[in-house]
């Protein structure tokens, strides 16, 4: 496979009876959540991670997606998984993480890992973006003040592997995203599954403060939340992304071991 083709494309890795559903972010591609997946699939878990539609293509063919476009290819995703695996876990980045919650409040997993799921983007422009509609319809990737003017952190290095995403964002398919958090978090509190919340603190794209709205939101169920200290928004590649699969792993454990019983 080429190697920009294999950026972006999905990928499913077979294993044993837990399976995991891998989303990406906004604007990116699978190749955020592959290294994660090819290492999740040594330990022995099933693996598909999706691409969601008008990703990993152009931004001009995003701006044809919305946000129930890509709900509907993470419930498609849950589906397909459901076919060999009797456990399937939601675990998502940014934008997929959102998404992990959405298919929560839908009892369509049976638990979830976010990582920097939105409640609150840190460029607060982002919130007013409808007001730019009418004249234009793609913007820059934004930027946080605080991560525009701050030194460079030496603690975050920089992936050493590829990812695909885009440098462009159409400002419909941002609208849309904001709509899509406005309406994930009002369900957060009918999640009845058990949750893994995963935050970075140097995320210059996502609020940190996310995380908590999520957790007291679904307090009921007892939601273990780890911080990052050394990470930026893709914590999936970043340079404790080892560690990272650790926790996932870990996490995944505790659903076989009930399998095992059955």
């Amino acid at each position: 496979m080429e190697p920009q083709k294999r950026l972006v494309e999905p990928f499913y890795f077979p294993g044993n009876n837990v399976g995991c559903i891998l989303i990406h972010g906004f604007s990116g591609s699978p190749s955020e959540m592959r290294l994660l997946g090819e290492r999740l699939a040594k330990f022995g878990w099933t693996v598909l991670g999706i691409r969601l539609s008008g990703h990993g293509t152009t931004p001009e063919q995003m701006a044809t997606t919305r946000w129930e476009d890509w709900a509907k290819d993470a419930e498609v995703g849950v589906r397909k998984l459901r076919e060999s695996c009797g456990t399937v876990i939601g675990v998502g980045l940014s934008m997929g993480g959102l998404l992990t919650l959405h298919l929560a409040t839908l009892g369509l997993v049976d638990g979830l890992i976010t990582m920097n799921a939105p409640m609150v983007l840190a460029d607060r422009r982002t919130r007013y973006v409808q007001l730019i509609r009418p004249f234009v319809k793609f913007v820059g990737k934004p930027k946080s003040t605080k991560a525009a003017t701050s030194k460079p952190d030496l603690t975050i290095a920089k992936p050493k592997v590829e990812r695909f995403v885009y440098d462009r964002i159409p400002v419909d398919a941002l609208i849309s995203l904001n709509r899509g958090i406005r309406q994930v978090r009002r369900k957060l509190h009918t999640i009845k599954c058990s949750a893994l919340l995963m935050q970075s603190t140097k995320d210059f794209t996502v609020n940190p403060v996310s995380v908590q709205i999520i957790r007291k939101e679904i307090q009921q169920v007892n939601p273990v939340v780890l911080y990052w200290e050394n990470s930026g928004h893709i914590l999936t590649l970043g340079p404790e992304r080892e560690e990272v699969t650790l926790k996932v792993h870990e996490f995944l454990q505790q659903y076989y071991s009930k399998e095992l019983k059955l």
